[in-house]
């Protein structure tokens, strides 16, 4: 369902001339970071258990089960789909375009030679999707749907010792990492991998009597993606119940809404404080473990494959596996400094958020770094300077907005991480992600939609921050190819 939508949505806010096209990439960027609960909760609160739909009017719950697991993972992937397409769509080269546009018709270079440039990128996005959907038992143990993470953590967590269990599945964790190491490899084989990437003006295709629906199509999009969810939310923030003579009167109040909201980190301090706590100290190891590797991966062609077929592998293991390989190194009995380290610190939940923001942040910082250029490199060799030296004094320096992106966005991984961290968070240290999860199951009330939006605006920011890095980031190359 992601796909289709997802693929022409992107060519619209990445190649048209449609306004507004930053702010709606900005916005597919936010809706990266916002956790699946968060989304489960928002149509939950609509025509879920307690919906204000259901409750008010009597529609039927059209959330079934299966239907109600598949569109909300359908919306939640189709940013994913939207970015990383859109990136396939602007890595075509302008050269190419300009050339095919002197004999043909914009839709006719577009379908033989955009969209074919751009066929990895598809193929990564689909692969993405499919990965990241199978290894989530969020949004499904809401609607009560047996998936194969869910039996991973149902196996695990019904296991007598925590060293039980894990031979069941261990073949599944290797069929899935097979399947994202081959379909990466088939992607790198659509790639043109003999071709640098141009910064160059992309031209940009007019949509002439197509706007008008275009425009339309893009709007509806962004009210089911954004605005429904978040007036679902809101509605239900700002609900005001009053018993009078004839029966429940229900209105709604923006001034019950906003106390709501701004009353939530007040009412959850031990919930916010750990979660930003262990979030930030998780992103920070992050970013100086994935900055190193990228190091490493940029210095040799082995090397930096073993280092993507690392990240490759562990974007490709689901959440509770993640958490359960953490418990069975922990929980030694024999092991007095273990058990210490799992019973009563923080350092069970930051080594899994670690793990978890470790990939994003090492994806980032290896592109990075390969977008330093080799020049000013080897006239550091030239000089003295040894692989440290060139690492610190110069790669970074010139990188500073990709290492602030990668920590923000190792952080938001960490923030919305639910998966992995609710097996292994120790008892008196709650995280928000634990409470909203266990706060979901019996429905969406005025206190749990002002929690969900307190946590969506703290996202929101952090969304916002790492669309102004990347903007930053994207002209410094851009300046250094055109020059002084």
């Amino acid at each position: 369902m992601s796909l289709p939508v997802g693929t022409l949505l992107a060519w619209t806010l990445v190649r048209s001339d449609l306004p507004g096209r930053r702010m709606a990439l900005t916005l597919m960027g936010t809706l990266l970071f916002i956790p699946l609960y968060l989304q489960a909760a928002a149509w939950q609160g609509w025509v879920g258990l307690q919906g204000w739909c259901i409750v008010a009017f009597g529609v039927p719950d059209w959330l079934a089960p299966w239907l109600g697991a598949v569109w909300v993972h359908s919306l939640a992937a189709l940013p994913w789909v939207v970015l990383i397409v859109g990136a396939g769509f602007w890595l075509v080269e302008p050269e190419l375009e300009e050339q095919a546009l002197l004999d043909a018709s914009p839709g006719q270079v577009f379908l033989r030679v955009t969209l074919p440039s751009a066929l990895a990128a598809l193929g990564v996005a689909a692969l993405w999707v499919l990965v990241v959907t199978a290894g989530e038992m969020t949004v499904t143990d809401l609607f009560g749907v047996r998936t194969y993470a869910e039996e991973v953590y149902t196996q695990f967590a019904g296991a007598p010792e925590p060293d039980e269990g894990p031979l069941g599945v261990l073949p599944g964790v290797y069929v899935t990492a097979a399947l994202v190491l081959a379909g990466l490899a088939v992607c790198a084989r659509l790639a043109p991998g003999d071709r640098p990437i141009s910064f160059r003006q992309r031209p940009v295709f007019r949509l002439g009597r197509w706007w008008w629906p275009t425009a339309i199509f893009v709007a509806a999009v962004l009210l089911v993606l954004v605005g429904l969810p978040l007036g679902n939310l809101c509605y239900k923030a700002g609900l005001l119940v009053t018993l009078t003579e004839t029966g429940r009167l229900r209105t709604w109040s923006v001034w019950k809404c906003l106390t709501i909201i701004a009353a939530s980190p007040g009412r959850h301090p031990r919930e916010f404080g750990w979660s930003l706590g262990i979030g930030a100290l998780a992103a920070t190891a992050a970013l100086a473990a994935g900055t190193v590797l990228a190091w490493v991966a940029r210095r040799s062609r082995v090397r930096g494959l073993l280092v993507l077929t690392g990240a490759a592998i562990c974007l490709a293991v689901p959440g509770p596996v993640l958490g359960i390989a953490v418990i069975w190194l922990l929980n030694r009995p024999g092991w007095p400094v273990l058990n210490f380290l799992y019973d009563q610190s923080i350092f069970a939940p930051w080594l899994v958020l670690f793990l978890r923001g470790l990939p994003p942040a090492m994806l980032i910082m290896v592109h990075a770094l390969r977008t330093v250029p080799q020049e000013m490199m080897d006239c550091a060799a030239v000089d003295g300077a040894g692989p440290l030296v060139r690492l610190f004094r110069i790669a970074l320096p010139c990188r500073v907005p990709a290492l602030a992106l990668a920590w923000l966005a190792a952080f938001a991984v960490a923030l919305a991480d639910l998966a992995a961290s609710i097996l292994v968070v120790p008892p008196g240290m709650p995280t928000l992600s634990i409470r909203i999860f266990g706060l979901l199951h019996s429905g969406v009330e005025d206190r749990v939609a002002g929690i969900c939006l307190a946590q969506a605006a703290l996202f929101a920011v952090l969304g916002t921050g790492m669309a102004w890095l990347a903007r930053r980031w994207q002209r410094e190359p851009a300046r250094q190819e055109s020059g002084p």
